[in-house]
């Protein structure tokens, strides 16, 4: 019985645990079943990319209109699947772009509506014709503001390519600006505002990160633009900058290379093509010379100085013919005066005695100077039997000096130490040594000295060659060269020209007959006139610098011819009384502009007829 009964509890027992566990169990199934409810309720499933972005730009206001093109863009999640960013237009620019240019000609200057209007001007105008256009704004990637960087290429969903600029910590696409701060953002998108539509192929663009890089300008120098749909035709192009015009000289469909107008300031530029116009986004920089007398040499007591060099110091070197002295003077104000004087040989003060004081000068009528690659100073002058030569200095031996080249026999060509020579104009080329002769009528206007070697370098003949109206034999009143090039730069003062020589040939840069002796004027090629170009050097090794004293008209000024041989008054100007006025541009004036040297650092120093060095400083 006892078994009987233990047996009958025993399946009651388990029958009950049986029981109670599944309770236990399909109790906590509840209970997870509650929570789980609980927690889809709480967690509804995930929205797609395309549906968290389309919320966003739905409850933007302003976004009324890119939204509603956003939708018919039909993104795929795939396209989406590995971020995006979405540059958005508000109905706002989206009106601007409508009105633009109607409104825009209407708008005063200075009104609050020029600015918006002139971002809106000149795009196409048209907002999305359809969904696929959209894509055009649409970018592969998530990035945020910080990931916008200079000169970075973003590919659009439509596989276009547009270009980052920052300037001014401000970011623009292809030239327009987009708005600072970000709309919307998650880790899969991000959303920001353009102020206009994106210039693509078919609009008018500038590239203004190239044309911050290019800037600054000097008048009478170039200035490249970059950009989209220029004219390839040069005269279609309508350039100006801060409102005054420039010379276009060379256009294609990307590309123009323009002049600095005499009377450019600092500002926007603007280029019109077929009745459109686009604006630089920042002022373009330009530079203005500006002239001032240095006093430290004027006290030297100079009665006019005809020749100048600079140094690597920056120390000047310089010629006073009338005082037979040839000068140095450096930044820190110091001078010494290169002056070497013979044995005495005979009373030449009429003391009764022969001494130091009867001492002649060795060198009469110091001219043309240049500093040579051995580090001396070469000056054109007369030796005390006025015999036209070449002397050498040793920069800390001011009174003693070589005579270098030159003597009493006329041949042309021979060695250096017996060859008769006028020189006129000097320029040290590496190991040799041009100069310029002044005898009338001579067969070689130029001749280079190589070793002890001289012979002829340039020829009447080849003056005539490239020019058929040229009269004159030339006369070569000033030399320059480029640092790194074979290219030679020539003031001729009677054919009143600037010519070119390389390793080509000759070329006739800018100037023409002028024996009528007409006002000097700018212009371009044969349409610019001079009066005596003289003195000529590299402003950057890019321009040429030129004194032109245009003596007949009382008009002494420093011009700017670049490569297209555009010619450019920057500096003086008319000046009836023969006065020296400091000042900026051609307010400035000079009395004489002989010659001309720049420094390491492209400042300008002007010799002059009253004994003053003119320095010049474009800022």
């Amino acid at each position: 019985m006892k078994t009987a009964c233990f047996q009958s509890n025993k399946r009651a027992t388990f029958k009950t645990y049986t029981m109670n566990r599944f309770v236990i169990f399909f109790g906590i199934f509840i209970i997870l079943s509650i929570q789980a409810c609980h927690k889809d309720k709480d967690n509804p499933p995930e929205q797609s990319t395309k549906s968290k972005l389309e919320d966003v730009l739905t409850g933007i206001d302003s976004l009324k209109s890119f939204t509603a093109d956003f939708k018919n863009a039909a993104l795929s999640e795939e396209e989406l699947s590995q971020g995006i960013t979405v540059f958005t237009l508000s109905d706002r620019v989206l009106a601007d772009v409508s009105i633009a240019k109607n409104r825009l000609q209407s708008a005063s200057e200075g009104s609050q509506d020029q600015p918006r209007l002139k971002a809106a001007n000149g795009s196409n105008g048209s907002g999305f014709k359809d969904g696929s256009s959209m894509k055009d704004y649409i970018v592969k990637g998530r990035f945020s503001l910080s990931d916008l960087t200079a000169d970075k290429k973003l590919i659009t969903l439509s596989g276009k390519t547009i270009t980052i600029q920052v300037i001014n910590s401000m970011v623009y696409l292809n030239g327009v600006q987009l708005f600072s701060n970000s709309i919307s953002s998650n880790s899969a998108f991000a959303v920001f505002a353009l102020s206009s539509f994106i210039n693509y192929s078919s609009m008018l663009a500038l590239d203004n990160q190239a044309l911050a890089k290019a800037a600054p300008c000097i008048p009478g120098g170039t200035l490249t633009i970059l950009g989209q749909n220029f004219s390839d035709k040069p005269g279609q192009n309508l350039v100006t900058l801060n409102g005054k015009s420039a010379l276009v000289n060379e256009a294609s469909k990307n590309k123009l290379i323009v002049t600095i107008p005499a009377e450019a300031t600092t500002g926007l530029l603007t280029v019109t093509v077929n009745n459109k116009t686009v604006s630089s986004l920042s002022p373009i920089p330009v530079l203005l010379p500006n002239v001032t007398t240095m006093s430290g040499i004027t006290a030297l007591g100079c009665q006019n100085i005809q020749g100048i060099a600079v140094d690597n110091n920056n120390t000047l070197y310089f010629t006073d013919p009338s005082n037979h002295r040839t000068l140095s003077y450096d930044v820190n104000g110091h001078s010494v005066i290169y002056q070497p004087l013979g044995t005495p040989e005979k009373d030449l003060n009429l003391d009764g005695r022969i001494d130091a004081n009867d001492a002649p000068l060795i060198i009469t009528d110091p001219w043309a100077i240049t500093l040579g690659n051995d580090g001396k100073i070469y000056v054109a002058g007369k030796s005390k039997e006025v015999i036209p030569s070449i002397f050498r200095f040793v920069p800390n031996m001011p009174k003693q000096t070589e005579h270098w080249a030159g003597s009493n026999d006329l041949n042309l060509e021979g060695r250096r130490l017996n060859t008769g020579m006028s020189p006129i104009a000097l320029l040290a080329d590496g190991e040799t040594m041009l100069y310029a002769n002044n005898f009338s009528n001579q067969q070689y206007v130029v001749n280079r000295i190589a070793g002890d070697n001289i012979m002829g370098w340039l020829y009447n003949i080849n003056f005539l060659n490239v020019d058929p109206t040229y009269q004159l034999s030339a006369t070569i009143l000033g030399m320059t060269k480029m640092k790194n090039a074979n290219t030679f730069y020539l003031a001729d003062g009677n054919g009143k020209r600037i010519w070119k020589k390389d390793q080509n040939g000759l070329y006739l840069l800018a100037g023409a007959n002028n024996n009528n002796h007409k006002p000097a004027q700018d212009g371009q090629g044969t349409a610019a006139l001079f009066g005596v170009p003289m003195g000529i050097t590299l402003w950057s090794d890019q321009y040429i610098v030129v004194c032109d004293n245009d003596y007949n008209n009382h008009n002494y000024s420093i011009r700017v011819v670049n490569s297209y041989g555009v010619v450019t008054t920057i500096a003086g100007g008319n000046n009836p009384a023969n006065s020296a006025k400091d000042g900026i541009g051609k307010a400035a004036q000079f009395n004489g502009a002989n010659a001309i040297a720049v420094d390491k650092d492209n400042m300008l120093y002007v010799a002059s007829d009253d004994g003053s060095i003119r320095k010049i400083q474009f800022k």
